[in-house]
């Protein structure tokens, strides 16, 4: 099982986007809630480009919530100085591996259609790579909706441990409703309100000294106000990982425990946004 991947430090968040068109503004790609959605005006060939404040490594680019049909095609490119330095290639959105995963230089394989989940995703995975900005094309055709809709998007390097620091067995998901039930006065059963929400609770048990410090200065850079992307279980494969990768919020600060020479315990819980 490969290490947990938790991206602290969303690029794209402070990035100077441009569109190939919109009817609603890129820059809701950078802010979460069903009101903020980038729309396009067409399904083909349309293009998201984030231009980066500085040149930084880069291995992963997430896109959340999105509208894609089965038959939608992504292509990212990561870029240098407007040199394109490593590509996707256009992949399907559900064909392919899990979250219309790519990554770069291995062969796909296995076949998941993903796209009946409450909320998908397309992860671009590449070696580590300087860059400045990447752009996203994307391809629908027979998209029933006329336009293209993205909820987020994530870019940067993931912090992961060594496999030997990794997340201990016990992990704990729940999917949270706010739905509230009631009885009538002639005794039967309703519901009231909609919407969900996934929590998942693990513990770090065997971080060394030298990897804990890595981890607090990795979370230091946010908050429990940050939306972060987390993977529980990367490369999983199919609806175990789909289940366990989603945009979050830290819920209720963090704490350690020094148990050990050299060793500390840190338990967090992550509540999707």
């Amino acid at each position: 099982m490969n290490p947990i991947q938790i991206l602290f430090d969303n690029k794209h968040d402070t990035a100077i986007l441009t569109a190939s068109s919109q009817q609603s503004p890129p820059e809701y790609t950078q802010v979460s809630g069903g009101s903020y959605l980038f729309r396009t005006l067409g399904i083909n060939n349309e293009t998201l480009t984030a231009a980066l404040s500085s040149a930084a490594y880069m291995s992963k680019v997430v896109i959340y919530g999105h509208n894609l049909s089965p038959a939608g095609i992504i292509n990212v490119e990561l870029l240098l100085n407007d040199d394109v330095v490593a590509e996707t290639g256009f992949k399907g959105v559900a064909e392919l591996i899990p979250l219309g995963r790519f990554r770069v230089g291995i062969d796909p394989w296995g076949g998941h259609d993903l796209s009946g989940l409450s909320t998908v995703g397309f992860e671009a995975n590449f070696e580590p790579t300087i860059a400045n900005a990447y752009r996203i094309t994307i391809n629908d055709p027979t998209n029933e909706k006329s336009y293209l809709e993205i909820g987020r998007v994530f870019s940067g390097a993931p912090w992961s441990p060594p496999e030997d620091m990794n997340i201990s067995f016990g992990v704990s998901m729940q999917n949270k409703t706010a739905t509230r039930k009631e009885r009538t006065e002639g005794g039967s059963l309703i519901a009231i309100g909609k919407g969900g929400w996934r929590e998942v609770s693990f513990s770090f048990d065997h971080l060394e000294d030298a990897e804990f410090e890595n981890f607090i200065k990795e979370m230091n850079k946010t908050d429990d106000t940050t939306e972060v992307y987390i993977s529980v279980y990367p490369d999983a494969g199919g609806v175990i990982e789909a289940i366990h990768s989603f945009a979050a919020m830290r819920q209720d600060g963090y704490g350690h425990t020094h148990d050990r020479a050299r060793n500390r315990k840190v338990p967090l819980t992550y509540v999707e946004v």
